[in-house]
C-alpha cells in the first residue's frame, strides 16, 4: 500500500473514532480534564509534558510530536467513576436525601497518528474530556417531575499538529483544535423559578455545540539528562446550547477553559527516567462553570423590562462555582529490558469547588484529589507495542451547606440549609496498541 493511501486510511480512522467518542460519555479526574492523555502518560499519573512517548503528545505538548516518527497509537479506556451524595435530610430543595449515581462503567477510545516529513513532523490526534455526568434514578431536587435526575457532558477534540526543531536544543509545536460537545440534563424542573428561560432548562434531550482553540508547546533539551517542557491550551470558544439557554450563564454559553502545564524530565540512569509536571486549569474564566450559587436571584422583569442577570441562563447566571485547579504530578519510567518498560506515578489536584457549592455539584461531584497509576509497554515486535495503564483515584469528599440563607430566600424557600456530602472514587484501565510504519 502506498504511503499516501496509508495516511488517508489513518486519518479516516481518527475521524471515525471521533464519532465513537461522541456516542459515549467521557470522564476525567482534574475537574473534567483527564488526569493524563496517552497510555504512557497515564501510567505515570499524567506526567510527561517534557517526555513525549505517543501521539497524544498533541494534547500533552504539541512539540513532542517531533521525533515520534511514523506511527499510529490507539487505545481503549474502561472507566468506572463511583459517585454519590448524602444530604442528611430531605429539605431545602432536596427531595431524595442520599443516592448513588448509576451508569458507572464507560468505554472511551482515543487515537492518533504522526508522520515524519523530514524537516518537520505532522500529526492528527483525537482525545476526549468529560466528567460532568450523573444518572440518579430518583427525583433528587424538590419540584422535579422526572423520575431520574442528572446531566451528561461529552467532549471530543480533533487536533492537527505541526512540530519543528528550531535548533538542537529547542522544539516547538502547534495544534489547532476542533472541539465538539454534547450535553443533556433531566430532573431540574424545581429550578424553574430562577431560570430566565424555563422552557429551555431541562429535559430537552441532547444538544450539540461546536468550536475550537489552539494548543502550543515547547521542549528544551537543556542537557543530555534534563529536558524541560511547557504547553498551553487557549480557551476554546464554543457555540451556545440553545436547548439549555435557561440553565447555563450567558444564554447557554459553555466554553472550555484554558490551561497551562510546565515540567521536566530527568534521566537519572540509563534505565530510569523521572518526570514531574505542574498544571493549572483556569475554570474561573468560564462563567457557566465558575459563577457561584451565593448570588442567585429569581428571574423577573422589572419596570424597565430588564431580566435579572443572576438567574439561571442570565448574563451572570449561576454556575457550578468551580475555581482554578492546580495539579502536581510525579512519575517514573524504568526500562526493565529491551522488550518491557515499566511506569508508575502519583498526582494530586486541589478541589475544584468549595463546600458552599454542593447543591448544584450533586450533578457533577468531581471531588477526587489523589491518583495513583501504574503502567507498562511490551514490545511485541519492532513495529508493534502493547501498552497498559491503570489508575485509581482515591475516595474523597466535599461537605458544605446546600445553600446559604440568602440563597434559600432568593429561591423562594424557608428554613435552615443543612449539610450535603459529595463523594467519589474512580478506577481507569486503559489498553492500547502502537504500530510504527
Amino acid at each position: 500500500m502506498s504511503v499516501i493511501k496509508t495516511k488517508t486510511l489513518i486519518a479516516a480512522a481518527v475521524l471515525v473514532s471521533g464519532a465513537a467518542i461522541l456516542a459515549q460519555p467521557a470522564y476525567a479526574t482534574e475537574g473534567y480534564f483527564q488526569h493524563g492523555y496517552g497510555t504512557a502518560a497515564k501510567g505515570m499519573a499524567g506526567a510527561g509534558v517534557a517526555a513525549p512517548q505517543d501521539t497524544q503528545a498533541a494534547v500533552n505538548n504539541p512539540a513532542g510530536m517531533r521525533g515520534l516518527g511514523n506511527r499510529v497509537d490507539g487505545a481503549l479506556s474502561l472507566f468506572s467513576p463511583i459517585r454519590q451524595y448524602d444530604a442528611k435530610r430531605a429539605e431545602v430543595f432536596i427531595a431524595d436525601k442520599d443516592h448513588e449515581s448509576e451508569s458507572n462503567i464507560f468505554l472511551v477510545p482515543s487515537l492518533g497518528a504522526s508522520w515524519d516529513m523530514g524537516s518537520y513532523s505532522l500529526g492528527l490526534t483525537l482525545s476526549a474530556n468529560g466528567g460532568m455526568n450523573t444518572d440518579y434514578d430518583s427525583k433528587v431536587f424538590a419540584g422535579g417531575t422526572d423520575p431520574r435526575t442528572g446531566v451528561d457532558l461529552t467532549q471530543a477534540f480533533i487536533g492537527a499538529t505541526y512540530a519543528v526543531e528550531l535548533n538542537k536544543s529547542n522544539t516547538i509545536g502547534i495544534t489547532p483544535t476542533f472541539a465538539m460537545q454534547r450535553f443533556a440534563a433531566k430532573g431540574l424542573q424545581g429550578f424553574a423559578s430562577i431560570s430566565s428561560d424555563s422552557a429551555n432548562l431541562t429535559n430537552r434531550g441532547h444538544d450539540f455545540f461546536w468550536g475550537g482553540g489552539v494548543r502550543v508547546g515547547w521542549l528544551n533539551r537543556t542537557t543530555d539528562k534534563l529536558t524541560l517542557g511547557l504547553t498551553a491550551q487557549s480557551r476554546m470558544w464554543m457555540t451556545k446550547l440553545d436547548k439549555y439557554k435557561g440553565l447555563f450563564a450567558e444564554q447557554g454559553g459553555f466554553d472550555i477553559p484554558p490551561a497551562v502545564t510546565v515540567g521536566g524530565s530527568y534521566k537519572a540512569t540509563d534505565k530510569l527516567t523521572i518526570n514531574a509536571d505542574y498544571k493549572r486549569i483556569f475554570y474561573s474564566t468560564v462563567d457557566s462553570i465558575a459563577n457561584t450559587l451565593t448570588n442567585v436571584r429569581p428571574f423577573h422583569t422589572g419596570a424597565g423590562g430588564t431580566a435579572n442577570a443572576n438567574s439561571l441562563g442570565g448574563d451572570n447566571g449561576v454556575g457550578f462555582g468551580w475555581q482554578d485547579v492546580n495539579i502536581f504530578k510525579l512519575g517514573g519510567q524504568y526500562v526493565y529490558s529491551d522488550a518491557l518498560t515499566l511506569r508508575a506515578g502519583v498526582a494530586h489536584n486541589t478541589d475544584p469547588f468549595e463546600g458552599t457549592e454542593t447543591l448544584f455539584n450533586i450533578l457533577a461531584p468531581a471531588v477526587v484529589n489523589t491518583h495513583l497509576s501504574v503502567g507498562a509497554t511490551y514490545s511485541i515486535s519492532p513495529a508493534m507495542n502493547l501498552n497498559f495503564a491503570f489508575t485509581h483515584a482515591f475516595a474523597a469528599d466535599i461537605t458544605g451547606a446546600n445553600v446559604n440563607h440568602a440563597s434559600v430566600t432568593a429561591l423562594g424557600g424557608s428554613g435552615t440549609a443543612h449539610q450535603i456530602e459529595l463523594e467519589m472514587y474512580q478506577n481507569d484501565l486503559e489498553i492500547g496498541l502502537t504500530y510504527k510504519f
